[in-house]
């Protein structure tokens, strides 16, 4: 567990018990997954039933990843993560009873599938910002590799556990193994010190948080770039594991197990590629990992549709792991380090959703063209995706955040309020006038817009920087806040990285006109 390694996390106690509990989580899900398809095709003969299996465990996280990032966000994260945990304690159970009672329907099986779905999608984003809450953020990016190699092992052992529990004990046992594993995982969770929200402004509701999450995204480059780095990969490799069935039984002859042994390969290799990511992000860089990781998937593609050798493609398939992973762990880590902490979780939930999106829409898709061009065709056209990808992408800007970038900075409004102001007052505009010589004109602007950008993040509306026409070295930056509380939201809100920004721009302000902050004021009663 040396420094830099990707066991280094492992040192972190606490760290050590969150990893363990969420792969326990993480295997409950998969052992749902497979198990209740299984079970399914027991209850009824109908294929749209048995897909639906897959629907209800997915379709949460659609509906519901966002709003629990924002809860997560918002609250103590420890008891929201109880509450989703007795949640699947609870789905499991009732599964178990209706098994052993043989009271169990092909519709009952859904609906307590998608109850347990839906506590895991409202946890999903809780766990991924706990995990790494405990450590620093120059340790996040072991840590992502460690979850990672957690997703991969419990993706291999969850289904090959239900399976072995219907084939020599019964249905029941894997909905009881289900419920034991959600209910040691909330004992552990008791057994956490609590984390309770800071005392100060009130928490946002729950769609202002979101809408303050989306707009923390789209106003911050190297989160943007990011994610739409795992849009355009996901959606061109979800080929790749949509067709993987097809390839295996069509091309190479192989039957279940064949197609077991392919994905096996491939999770083999995404774990080679997590043990050594640490180390590959010091030698290589961010970008270029990337576009490494993206050119080893394309080249498995390609050799999935025109090889007809089994143990070719499945050497191949370790390619394909390595640049699974190399893509999207890196991004993970771009996204879990790169959010202040007050939208940390809403982030992760966005990248989350951007994800699993890309995967189901491309999968659909590629399965779709697969009928209509052919098997072998779509997935040429999928490498060649990605390849399209990697030069598109190559200017995207991915970066690793530092903990001293996203401390949070105490900054105090020296505001004379002459009269009170009620949190829900406003909007509220901000005016402060700098004096720019010419010959600065060209660092106050992209200082000033680099300004602009994080007063967005931090909840500004309709920011601008106007010049004055009568005086060319008058500048006006001008901003709108949604209401009071936002504009001291937005104070709260201001990391080291952005007090810096501010600073660069300090001395051009002029001091004899103070910044003036104007709140709206409503016509009275008796006007029309």
């Amino acid at each position: 567990m040396s420094e830099g390694s990707a066991w280094a996390p492992f040192r972190n106690k606490a760290f050590r018990g969150l990893w363990l509990a969420m792969a326990i989580v993480n295997l409950a899900i998969w052992m749902q997954t497979v198990g209740a398809a299984w079970i399914m095709t027991t209850l009824t003969t109908s294929a749209t039933m048995v897909s639906l299996v897959q629907t209800a465990v997915t379709l949460p996280v659609f509906l519901f990843a966002l709003p629990g990032g924002v809860i997560a966000d918002l609250v103590d994260r420890r008891r929201w993560l109880i509450v989703t945990q007795a949640l699947m304690v609870f789905a499991g159970v009732v599964l178990a009873v209706l098994a052993y009672t043989a009271h169990l329907d092909a519709w009952g099986l859904l609906a307590f599938t998608f109850l347990l779905g839906t506590g895991s999608a409202l946890g999903m984003s809780a766990w991924m910002v706990t995990m790494v809450g405990v450590l620093t953020r120059s340790e996040v990016p072991a840590a992502v590799s460690l979850n990672g190699i957690a997703i991969n092992a419990t993706r291999a052992l969850g289904p090959a556990l239900a399976g072995a529990l219907i084939a020599y004990w019964n249905t029941t046992s894997v909905f009881l193994v289900i419920a034991l594993c959600m209910l040691v995982v909330m004992v552990f969770l008791f057994s956490l010190p609590a984390t309770p929200r800071p005392e100060g402004l009130p928490p946002e509701t729950l769609t202002g948080g979101m809408r303050s999450g989306l707009r923390y995204i789209r106003h911050s480059a190297v989160l943007f770039s990011a994610l739409l780095q795992v849009l355009v990969f996901t959606g061109s490799a979800s080929a790749l594991w949509a067709l993987m069935p097809l390839v295996a039984k069509q091309e190479l002859g192989m039957d279940a197990g064949g197609y077991g042994l392919l994905m096996a390969f491939l999770g083999a290799g995404a774990v080679v590629a997590a043990l050594n990511l640490p180390r590959l992000y010091r030698v290589m860089g961010l970008q270029r990992l990337i576009a490494c990781g993206a050119v080893a998937f394309s080249a498995a593609t390609f050799t999935a549709a025109l090889s007809h050798n089994r143990y070719v493609v499945c050497t191949m398939m370790l390619f394909a792991g390595v640049g699974w992973m190399a893509v999207n762990a890196t991004i993970s880590t771009v996204v879990q380090t790169y959010a202040a902490n007050w939208v940390r979780a809403r982030v992760s939930a966005v990248y989350v959703l951007t994800l699993m999106g890309s995967m189901a829409a491309g999968g659909a898709v590629w399965g779709a063209l697969a009928e209509y061009v052919g098997l072998n065709e779509s997935l040429l056209l999928s490498g060649f995706m990605l390849l399209l990808g990697c030069v598109l992408m190559r200017k995207g800007r991915v970066e690793l955040g530092h903990e001293a970038d996203f401390a949070e900075v105490q900054v105090t409004d020296k505001l004379q309020l002459a009269t009170p102001v009620a949190h829900s007052d406003g909007p509220v505009s901000v005016e402060i006038v700098y004096q720019v010589p010419a010959g600065e004109l060209e660092g106050f602007l992209s200082a000033v817009y680099a300004v602009g950008k994080a007063r967005r993040r931090n909840g500004a509306q309709n920011w601008r920087l106007y010049r004055d026409m009568a005086d060319d070295q008058l500048y006006s930056e001008r901003f709108i806040v949604e209401s009071w509380l936002d504009y001291l939201r937005q104070q709260a809100r201001v990391t080291q990285a952005d007090y810096v920004q501010e600073l660069a721009i300090e001395r051009f302000r002029r001091e004899d006109v103070a910044p003036r902050r104007l709140i709206y004021q409503p016509p009275a009663a008796h006007i029309g």
